[in-house]
């Protein structure tokens, strides 16, 4: 039996939402097309009714993840909110829910073309939010600050100290809130 259209549709954004949760939680690299599969309970076949490959799914997966999560879709009200929000022991303990940028990092260098086109279009977002959220600031830290972010929420998650983990995301808040807020 043929499925409908809208069956189809609806099973491969199912398929890119868990993907971009696998690939934010351990990395592009580290899943495979049987990872996401045997999440789906989908065969190869179905796997590649929707996908060309591995690296068409990484690269809606990607673009995905920036559409529902990250500084592109955080409403913080003020400079001082999003960073309290992205430096947070929340969204340093939920990767595969939270931003794309320091869950994909390190996979990026070496993906191809289309990947690392959906990467790259979301740190321009990125970038855009930042400055939307925090006009006054400098708009030449805009970027700095987004690196300062990802950097600090990347270390958080990979030391084994608590203490130092919480350190890193407290002081580079406090480092980047007065930063952020004053006018250049």
């Amino acid at each position: 039996m043929r499925r409908s259209r809208e069956d189809a549709a609806r099973t491969r954004r199912r398929a890119v939402a868990a993907a971009s949760r696998l690939f934010r939680e351990r990395g592009i690299e580290s899943v495979t097309l049987g990872d996401v599969m045997a999440k789906l309970k989908m065969t190869a076949g179905g796997f590649y009714r929707h996908f060309k490959s591995k690296a068409a799914l990484a690269a809606e997966a990607c673009a995905a993840a920036f559409t529902s999560s990250g500084l592109g879709r955080d409403a913080a009200p003020s400079p001082e909110a999003m960073l309290r929000r992205y430096l947070s022991t929340a969204h340093r303990d939920a990767p595969s829910g939270g931003c794309p940028l320091p869950a994909l990092a390190s996979d990026m260098a070496r993906q191809p073309a289309a990947v690392r086109r959906a990467y790259t279009e979301g740190v321009r977002d990125a970038v855009r939010r930042i400055r939307e959220v925090a006009p006054a600031a400098d708009p030449t830290a805009h970027l700095a600050l987004l690196a300062g972010m990802v950097g600090a929420l990347a270390i958080s998650r990979a030391v084994n100290d608590e203490k130092l983990s919480e350190a890193v995301l407290r002081d580079t808040r406090n480092f980047w809130i007065p930063k952020i807020e004053e006018r250049p």
